[in-house]
């Protein structure tokens, strides 16, 4: 069978879970190796546009994912980087989420009596690095993959394998500690919190301002050398957690009072 064209055929790949996860997410992982190539800021700079020209332009045009090849605007509709509007609301829901997330974290780092505010945590690399990450996770996992998996099963299926996969790929197979591991099951609810906003509001413009905002700072915040590494790991999962939640309710509620141009999902 060949990708959508005219008559609205999909690919093979687009009706198989395991072909489009992979075809989808592995090349974006290999493309990291990018980043070890010599230099300070060409290579951050070289894996951005190599996962944006993965995402944008062969995932839709040559893998015909998620849903067959079909118009541009229609691919982006498809992956919800459209619409973005309201543009103030989700940009406010995503710094919201973000302050959330950072300030719990914060809280918890004060608690330990050990925190340090150290600003070379945030170099200007960091935010360079920080594009590829927030950005293009956000279009692979909450826009390519969820929309594959929301075709192919139910809605809280879907979320729930998407938030999987995105949890796994974080695995560090040579640290299987039972910190590393927890580290997982925290991304897992990182992932199921940017999936609620994204269908909660109809676009992925607040997950990827949450996911920037929080990756940039989140070393600054949880900065506390000689701190218990126990005290410290059960108070940060336990204000990072309940963040989290309070990120999904403001976020429903900032929804029901200024909603979209279009329904949302969930």
């Amino acid at each position: 069978m060949t990708n959508e064209d005219q008559t609205g055929q999909l690919s093979w790949i687009a009706t198989h879970r395991a072909p489009a996860i992979l075809t989808t997410i592995l090349p974006f992982l290999l493309l990291g190796l990018l980043e070890m190539m010599p230099g300070t800021y060409l290579p951050p700079l070289l894996y951005f546009v190599a996962a944006g020209i993965w995402a944008l332009v062969v995932t839709p045009f040559v893998l015909g994912l998620p849903h067959g090849r079909k118009p541009y605007r229609e691919f982006l509709r498809d992956i919800r980087l459209l619409p973005v509007q309201p543009i103030p609301r989700n940009v406010l829901i995503g710094l919201i989420a973000a302050a959330l997330t950072l300030g719990g974290i914060l809280i918890a780092t004060i608690l330990t009596k050990h925190f340090v505010l150290d600003w070379s945590l945030v170099p200007a690399l960091r935010w360079v690095k920080g594009l590829t990450r927030g950005i293009w996770e956000e279009v692979f996992f909450r826009g390519i993959i969820l929309a594959v998996l929301i075709r192919l099963y139910s809605l809280k299926r879907a979320v729930l394998w998407s938030c999987f996969i995105f949890a796994i790929v974080h695995l560090n197979a040579m640290n299987l500690t039972a910190e590393h591991l927890v580290d997982i099951v925290s991304i897992f609810f990182m992932g199921l919190t940017f999936t609620y906003i994204v269908l909660k509001t109809g676009s992925l413009l607040p997950a990827i301002i949450f996911h920037y905002v929080h990756d940039i700072f989140v070393y600054l915040v949880q900065n506390a050398p000689g701190a218990d590494p126990i005290q410290a790991s059960v108070l940060l999962y336990a204000f990072l957690w309940a963040a989290l939640a309070v990120g999904a309710l403001l976020t429903k509620l900032i929804v029901e009072r200024w909603p979209g141009p279009e329904g949302e999902l969930a």
